[in-house]
C-alpha cells in the first residue's frame, strides 16, 4: 500500500506530504483545486513521462522538482519480486521511491537508495498500481492483458488446467529443440560433423594431458640453463665434498675434523658433551645433502635434442590453445563438449526416429491440455461477460455489451493457443468493437471496477497475483443519484481486497470513505498554493454538504444522515462477515 506521498515545486504546489490510509482513500475539493496535480504526481512515481512545461512554480522553473514516494509491499508479492530480480535491497517489506526532475530535461530516480531507470520504474510501477483514468497506465487497453483477466476469474481447477498446459508446452519445446539440433539442414549438419571431428582428431593427436604444460615449462628452463646449474651444482659438491685433488678440504671433512677434537674433549670434561653430540648431528643432514647434490650433478641432462624435443611440444599446446581455449584445461574441456556432440550428431536414425515420436506425443499432450484450457476459457468467457455487465448496468452504463473475443493463435503459447480481447459497446445498437476505440476514460474506469468487483468474488483473486493499489479518476462522469451510491458500494467492497484511491465530485461515493482527504487551492495576493487535509466528524459534514451546492442547514443534516447511514452499512457488513 502508498503509505505517504511527497511533492516538492510541481506546478501549484510548493510541499505537500499526504499520508494514506489502507482501505478507500478518497480525495475531494473544488474544480480546479489540484486534484489532478496528485494524480500527475502519482503517474510520475511510477514511471510516466514528465511534462516540462508542468514541472516547477511558475517564476520557480530553476528549481527542481521531486516526487517521493513510501510504499509497504506486504501485499505486493510481484513487486517484492521483481525488486528482488533488480537486485534491489527491501527490508521490512519498505519500498521508497524517489523522483528528481529539471526543467532541462534532467532526471533522477532512486528506488531503495539505488539509482535506476525510467524503464526499471515504470515496470516497478506497473506491479504496484493501477491508475485509472491516465492511459498510460490502463491495463485493460493492453490486449495482452485480457487473457490474465479471464484466466484471474477461474477457480482452482482452471489455474491447475493452466498450469498442466505450462508444463506440457515446456516438455514438447525442449524435445523440440533437441530434434531440430539433430535433424536440421543436411548439408550444415554434415559439415558441423567433419569439422568437429577433425578438431577432436587435431587434439588427439597432441593428446595433452592436465599439467603438463608447466611440468615442461620448468624443464625447459632446465635445459636453457644446463652450463649454470652444471657449475653451480659442482660448485656445491666441491664445497661440500671436497676437489677432486684433495687439496681442498670440504665441509664434510672440517667437520669430521671439528668432531674428532670435540670427542676427545668429552673424554676429559663432561660438560662440552651437548654440544659435541650437536655436532655430530649436523654431520647427517650434511652428508644427506652432499649425496643429493652429487646426484643432481650426475643426472643434469644437457642434451640439445631433448631441448628441441620439449619445445616442439610446448609448440603444440600453444597451437591448440590458441584454437581452442585459453589453456590445457580449457581445451580438454571443448574436446569433451565437442566430443558429446560429435555423439549426437552421429545418433543413428533409429534414435532420431525415436526422439521424433516423442516429440510428437508431447506435442499431442499439450494439443489436449491447450484445447481443454480454451474450452474452460469459453466457459469463463460466459460467466465473466454475464458478472461484467451485470455490474456495469449498475454503474450507469445501462445498455452496456461486453464479451471476450476469441482467435487461435498462429503459433501456440506456454499459456495455450487462444488470443483474446475485450469488446465492449457501451451504447445499444452499436457493435462490440475493442476497448481503446469506443471506451471513454470514465467508461475504462467503470469497466475495470466493475472487473476488479467480480474477480475479487472469485478464487482467482489470489494475493498472489494481486496488483495491490488501484486509482480511480473520472469515475464519476456523467454519473449521479443511485448510480453514484452504487458506484461507492462497489468501491468500498473493493477496498476490503485492495487499497483503492478514489477521486470525486459526488458525495454518495466520498460518504463510503475509510480516509477522506480534502484538497484545498489557498490563493492570495501573490501566491497560490495546494493543501491537503484530513476530514473527520463535522468537517467530512461540511465538505459532503458542499459537494451538494452549499452548506445549508438541508444539506448538512442530509450530509450527517449518509455518513451515518454509511457507518450503519459498515457495520453490519463487518457483522455479516464475522457471523
Amino acid at each position: 500500500m502508498l503509505q505517504e506521498l511527497a511533492i516538492s515545486n510541481l506546478a501549484l504546489i510548493d510541499q505537500l506530504e499526504v499520508s494514506c490510509r489502507s482501505g478507500l482513500n478518497v480525495l475531494t475539493g473544488e474544480t480546479g483545486a489540484g486534484k489532478s496535480i496528485l494524480m500527475q504526481a502519482l503517474a510520475l512515481l511510477l514511471g510516466d513521462r514528465a511534462d516540462m512545461d508542468k514541472l516547477g512554480r511558475d517564476g520557480e522553473k530553476s528549481r527542481k522538482t521531486l516526487v517521493e514516494g513510501s510504499f509497504d509491499l506486504a501485499q505486493a508479492p510481484l513487486a517484492h519480486h521483481f525488486l528482488t530480480e533488480q537486485d534491489i535491497p527491501v527490508e521490512d517489506h519498505q519500498l521508497l521511491i524517489s523522483r528528481e526532475l529539471s526543467a532541462d530535461g534532467r532526471n533522477k530516480i532512486r528506488i531503495n537508495g539505488r539509482l535506476a531507470t525510467v524503464g526499471v520504474l515504470r515496470e516497478l510501477g506497473r506491479l504496484l498500481v493501477d491508475l485509472h483514468g491516465q492511459h498510460d497506465h490502463q491495463r485493460l487497453l493492453q490486449i495482452e492483458t485480457h487473457g490474465e483477466f479471464l484466466d484471474a476469474s477461474g477457480a482452482a481447477p482452471h489455474r491447475e488446467q493452466l498450469a498442466a498446459t505450462r508444463t506440457a508446452f515446456s516438455r514438447w519445446k525442449e524435445a523440440q529443440t533437441q530434434l531440430d539440433q539433430l535433424t536440421g539442414n543436411a548439408q550444415q549438419r554434415a559439415q558441423r560433423l567433419d569439422m568437429l571431428s577433425f578438431q577432436i582428431q587435431d587434439i588427439e593427436e597432441v593428446a595433452p594431458q592436465t599439467g603438463e604444460e608447466n611440468t615442461l615449462a620448468e624443464e625447459r628452463e632446465r635445459l636453457l640453463n644446463s652450463e649454470k646449474l652444471r657449475d653451480a651444482a659442482g660448485r656445491c659438491v666441491a664445497a661440500l665434498q671436497g676437489d677432486d685433488t684433495g687439496n681442498e678440504p670440504g665441509i664434510l671433512a672440517l667437520l669430521g675434523l671439528a668432531i674428532k677434537a670435540a670427542d676427545e674433549l668429552a673424554a676429559h670434561d663432561s660438560r662440552v658433551e651437548q654440544w659435541v653430540n650437536e655436532l655430530q648431528n649436523a654431520r647427517y643432514p650434511l652428508e644427506d645433502a652432499a649425496a643429493e647434490a652429487a646426484g643432481y650433478l650426475d643426472n643434469l641432462d644437457a642434451s640439445p635434442q631433448r631441448l628441441e624435443e620439449v619445445e616442439a611440444r610446448l609448440h603444440d599446446l600453444g597451437r591448440l590453445k590458441r584454437k581452442y581455449g585459453e589453456s590445457i584445461d580449457a581445451v580438454l574441456q571443448y574436446y569433451e563438449d565437442i566430443s558429446k556432440e560429435v555423439a549426437e550428431l552421429g545418433m543413428g536414425d533409429e534414435e532420431i526416429e525415436a526422439l521424433r515420436a516423442r516429440c510428437d506425443k508431447l506435442s499431442r499432450e499439450y494439443e489436449l491440455l491447450a484445447g481443454k484450457l480454451s474450452r474452460s476459457r469459453r466457459q469463463l468467457s460466459q460467466q465473466l461477460t454475464r458478472e461484467v455487465i451485470a455490474q456495469l448496468q449498475s454503474l450507469a452504463i445501462p445498455g452496456a455489451q461486453f464479451e471476450v473475443d476469441f482467435k487461435r493463435l498462429e503459433h501456440p503459447t506456454a499459456d495455450g493457443a487462444d488470443a483474446m480481447e475485450f469488446l465492449f459497446s457501451a451504447n445499444p445498437g452499436m457493435p462490440l468493437r475493442p476497448l481503446s476505440k469506443v471506451a471513454s476514460g470514465g467508461e475504462i474506469s467503470r469497466l475495470m471496477l466493475a472487473l476488479r468487483t467480480v474477480l475479487a468474488r472469485h478464487d482467482g483473486g489470489q494475493e498472489s497475483q494481486r496488483i495491490p493499489i488501484l486509482v480511480f479518476d473520472e469515475i464519476d462522469t456523467g454519473i449521479g443519484g443511485v448510480t453514484a451510491e452504487a458506484v461507492g458500494e462497489k468501491m468500498k467492497e473493493l477496498a476490503k481486497s485492495f487499497q483503492v484511491f478514489c477521486i470525486t465530485h459526488l458525495p454518495q461515493i466520498a460518504r463510503h470513505a475509510d480516509y477522506h482527504l480534502q484538497v484545498v487551492k489557498d490563493s492570495k495576493a501573490n501566491s497560490t498554493h495546494v493543501q491537503v487535509q484530513p476530514l473527520e466528524d463535522e468537517a467530512r459534514v461540511q465538505e459532503l454538504a458542499r459537494m451538494m451546492g452549499h452548506e445549508s442547514d438541508a444539506n448538512l443534516e442530509h450530509a450527517r444522515q449518509l455518513l451515518q447511514d454509511a457507518q450503519k452499512t459498515s457495520r453490519k457488513r463487518v457483522v455479516k462477515k464475522t457471523s
